[in-house]
């Protein structure tokens, strides 16, 4: 069986290999001058590839029923056992998988020596352009090559991150095959804000618990740093809550961020609490000095200045509604969402093919027989924290595995 593999990425290279370990003959064809250009660039190049707690909260979907048949427990120990096939040491810190040697470099050496091992050809700098379906064959730009293949793997991601191959291209040829696509916003990345007052706390980074408001509903909340950007926001936390964003956005919604800078409080009664506390038992004299011990240097003017504060102001001889104002803005600091920036800043996708148009056991197609998806591809996006690679892995070892089935 001859099976053709569309991109050389993360769900593409294993797919790639199963499906080479299952007897077929595959041949991977990328746009780029080398396989995995992406993954050299995850976990800031130390290839954060995985993630031991797979709660489906951190999984976003049209289609989350489907997701739960997908990342199954079984299918989640086929992950580890591929990875310790091919040498793959990890380092687990909090939960999360490393390559031992902290490097990206040493993932993509792995699978690229498997791929050398199994004989799969690489096909670099083959930018696929039409696929057609002829007698049960599939063509691979039939005007031009003509490549003929039993099956094909689509793995061609998302368009997030263009510059590395991923220009949506994926997209055009699924739907000549007929499937249909879920809109295609980006998801982690950076929100943008309404005003244009933020360069003075442009590279602060802090420690926040971010409340995510839509049409002043809330929807999500996320603890961790952030960094403050002079558009608006950035971060881990503000990653993961960017495709909510997008998508809210989308559909001409009310966006609305609250900050909360004092995450120890959980709201404006106890902050003020604690800070009268904080006042009686030191010895500083003004609200600025107060701010000092657990504030950015940086932010404290700001603070100030949105409370209507003087830097000179003593707590004690604030009124109620001074002081109320302070932990108002301290607390529950707004941000107006008004966008996110492009796909070019985006790590990965929302949207994507609906899953119901797949079969969850073997990712082929439900539009066309002896095709396959993988990856980014699909109406499936995570959370930061090695949730993307880790559906990508499942997902090709899925299509790696549902080649040879006949499920």
């Amino acid at each position: 069986m001859k099976v053709a593999v569309v991109g050389g990425g993360a769900s593409g290279l294993v797919a790639a290999i199963t499906a080479s370990r299952n007897g077929a003959e595959v041949t991977i064809l990328e746009r780029n001058s080398d396989c995995a250009k992406k993954l050299l660039m995850t976990g800031n190049g130390r290839c954060n590839y995985w993630n031991q707690n797979q709660d489906f909260i951190h999984y976003h979907s049209e289609n989350l029923n489907m997701v739960e048949k997908i990342i199954t427990i079984e299918n989640q120990k086929k992950v580890h056992e591929f990875f310790d096939s091919i040498g793959l040491l990890p380092k687990i810190k909090n939960g999360y998988y490393y390559p031992y040697s902290n490097q990206a470099t040493c993932m993509k050496s792995l699978l690229l020596k498997e791929i050398e091992l199994e004989g799969i050809q690489v096909l670099n700098y083959f930018f696929v352009e039409k696929i057609e379906k002829d007698n049960s064959k599939f063509h691979i730009n039939p005007e031009k090559e003509n490549l003929i293949f039993d099956k094909v793997i689509l793995a061609t991601g998302s368009r997030a991150c263009p510059k590395t191959g991923s220009d949506g291209n994926g997209y055009s040829l699924v739907q000549s095959f007929g499937h249909s696509i879920v809109p295609v916003l980006p998801s982690l990345v950076q929100l943008k804000a309404k005003g244009s007052d933020y360069k003075d706390w442009d590279g602060i980074r802090t420690e926040v618990l971010l409340s995510l408001f839509i049409d002043d509903k809330i929807e999500k909340e996320e603890s961790g740093e952030i960094q403050l950007t002079s558009y608006g926001i950035s971060g881990i936390c503000t990653f993961n809550i960017s495709g909510l964003v997008a998508k809210a956005l989308a559909r001409n919604r009310k966006v609305t961020v609250l900050i909360n800078f004092c995450p120890f409080a959980s709201n404006e009664e106890e902050f003020l609490s604690w800070f009268t506390k904080r006042n009686h038992s030191l010895k500083l004299e003004t609200v600025e000095d107060l701010l000092e011990g657990f504030l950015n240097y940086k932010l404290i003017p700001i603070i100030l200045k949105r409370a209507n504060l003087k830097k000179s102001a003593r707590w004690k001889e604030l009124s109620s509604l001074e002081k109320k104002s302070l932990a108002s803005i301290i607390i529950q600091f707004p941000l107006e969402i008004i966008g996110t920036h492009d796909f070019e800043k985006a790590q990965v996708c929302s949207g994507g093919v609906p899953l119901e148009e797949m079969n969850p056991n073997t990712m082929e197609s439900m539009k066309e027989k002896g095709l396959y998806l993988t990856g980014e591809l699909l109406d499936v996006d995570g959370d930061c924290g090695g949730y993307n690679l880790g559906f990508a892995w499942i997902s090709g070892i899925i299509a790696g595995n549902g080649v040879i089935s006949d499920d």
